[in-house]
């Protein structure tokens, strides 16, 4: 008998679906392939007893920390819910939309009920107290590194995020360390960012900075974190810049620094509550941090902590503060968190602490904010050289911050990046995808992209590496990868007033208070990875030493 049932149902699941329950779908498999955030989603959602079973999604093409993860967050609460309506991952929305629209999909082939894709009523919230003696706001590799150090030295430790999933923009970024070469290049490094700051930097956390980066080298090796390579960054020589890699050998991939922080936080018995944002910082009469306030979409939360270390990022996905801060970059698209607002700013100088601004930012170059797959954007800084729309040579490929600044210096809205036949399968992709332009000759790519013949054939003349037909020009376009600017520190990582007086029990780290270490262009890659966890380490260590 069980083995007959067992045969039906493998029947209805190949025919996709014969037997319907009352008031639900009808049984059985249904396969949709939909858009993803990076390729294709294959996915079959299961229905038995005309209810959602399972969804499975075949060989997923998205990031496992990020788009991977918000699958899995999404496939729980649809099948406990019996409903797509869940709400959307965030830090994830793209690959979100894209899930839903497919599970959608598949239900609709199941002749679902409108109740299998109604929203899930938001709970009723409650009010919730909680007490520990250093809190931790934001999940990247800077909140992760303060909050590893804390533990550590004694601390009871809770760490909030605001997004659904941990990481903030450490997770999706290339996962570049920044440090000296040896004890030697100390002094080297720290004139290096002086110079690209052109004098407009604080020396003093500068140095802390270079006296301690190897030090956060050895730490995260100490994590289990690999190198995949060591290479120059930014206009210096040296080569300074650690590509991490995953134990599988994979680089590329700030999950590298991610996932091991996050495995020694569980071992150490630190919780980690994604989806709780931070609102208010709490002070007693005397001006001393006595906690925070935060939510939830289910609750509202107050934290009796005996000291705080913001580490929620920065601002460059606020357009409000954007154009307040960094007017240049007010339009710009945002590859950074979504979550990057200005919170842990806007906090702080709500209890008086100091800022510092300069109308720079974290500036990248892309394609364009369009694109489905965000990896195509890549191909915006693998071309030779740069021209402007009408086909003046701008200058070979240096550096994305370099490239930025001079994008917006010329008041054009784009560059293009040329290519010749060497180029010829990274450029197709961009022309597959309607933002790049081929031409067999010259004149032919000036034609494509409107470009001044002369003018174009004086910019490939100037690049000795652009030599053989076809041609390729590819869209190039501002876009950010963080902010700069916002809430002043000292080496001991705490939050200072106007006066210079510290906040009592106050800290941060990364780019919430990364003012100090630049003017307004990004000197190397890694540099933004590599100070976070820097002072987050001192930032963790002090802050459980404040609490003794």
């Amino acid at each position: 008998m069980k083995k007959l049932l067992a045969l039906m149902l493998c029947a209805m699941l190949l025919l996709g679906g014969t037997a319907l329950a009352e008031g639900g779908a009808t049984d059985g498999a249904y396969t949709v392939t939909s858009p993803g955030f990076y390729g294709e989603l294959n996915v079959t959602v299961v229905i038995e007893g005309g209810a959602i079973s399972d969804i499975v999604v075949k060989d997923c093409p998205e990031t496992p920390e990020l788009g991977g993860r918000a699958i899995d967050i999404m496939t729980m609460e649809m099948i406990d819910n019996n409903t797509s309506g869940v709400d959307s991952v965030s830090g994830a929305t793209v690959t979100s939309a894209y899930f839903r629209m497919a599970v959608n999909a598949a239900l609709k082939q199941a002749n679902a009920p409108e109740a299998m894709t109604a929203k899930v009523a938001a709970p009723e919230k409650t009010n919730e107290a909680m007490e520990c003696d250093v809190l931790v706001m934001g999940s990247g590799t800077a909140g992760l590194s303060a909050a590893i150090a804390a533990a550590e030295a004694g601390a009871s430790v809770l760490v909030i995020e605001k997004q659904d999933i941990p990481g903030g923009s450490a997770v999706t970024s290339a996962g570049i360390v920044y440090a000296p070469v040896d004890e030697n290049d100390k002094a080297a490094m720290v004139q290096y960012y002086m110079d690209r700051a052109e004098g407009n930097a604080n020396e003093a956390l500068l140095t802390f900075y270079a006296d301690n980066a190897l030090d956060t080298i050895a730490w995260l090796e100490g994590l289990g974190v690999q190198w995949l390579m060591t290479v120059p960054a930014g206009t210096a020589p040296e080569p300074r810049a650690r590509f991490s890699m995953t134990a599988e050998g994979v680089g590329m991939t700030g999950a590298a620094l991610v996932n091991p922080m996050l495995e020694k936080l569980n071992a150490l018995g630190v919780e980690v509550l994604c989806g709780v944002k931070g609102t208010e910082l709490l002070v007693d009469a005397d001006g001393a941090i006595i906690g925070a306030k935060a939510e939830s979409k289910a609750a509202d939360y107050e934290i009796t902590a005996k000291s705080v270390i913001l580490a929620t990022g920065g601002f460059d996905a606020s357009k409000e503060m954007k154009a307040q801060y960094s007017p240049v970059a007010e339009n710009d698209f945002p590859l950074s968190s979504k979550g990057n607002v200005g919170d842990g700013i806007n906090m702080g100088m709500a209890i008086g602490a100091a800022t510092e601004f300069k109308g720079g930012v974290i500036g990248f170059d892309f394609v364009d904010g369009s694109l489905p797959a965000s990896g195509m954007n890549a191909v915006a800084m693998y071309c030779s050289s740069y021209v402007q729309p009408d086909g003046t040579f701008v200058s070979k490929v240096i550096d994305y911050p370099i490239t930025y600044t001079a994008i917006k210096a010329l008041g054009v809205d784009h560059f293009y990046g040329l290519y010749d036949a060497a180029g010829a399968e990274t450029a197709e992709a961009a022309v597959a995808v309607g933002f790049g332009w081929k031409g067999d000759t010259v004149e032919a790519l000036a034609e494509a992209t409107g470009m001044d013949a002369a003018k174009l054939a004086d910019a490939i003349a100037q690049d000795p590496d652009l030599k053989e037909a076809p041609y390729y020009a590819v869209m190039v376009k501002p876009t950010t990868i963080g902010s700069m600017g916002g809430l002043v520190i000292d080496t001991d990582a705490r939050v200072l007033k106007d006066d210079g007086s510290a906040i009592p029990g106050l800290y941060a780290t990364g780019e919430v208070a990364n003012g100090g270490f630049y003017n307004v262009e990004y000197p190397a890659s890694g540099s933004s990875l590599s100070l976070g966890m820097t002072f987050g380490l001192e930032a963790g260590r002090n802050a459980a030493e404040y609490v003794k």
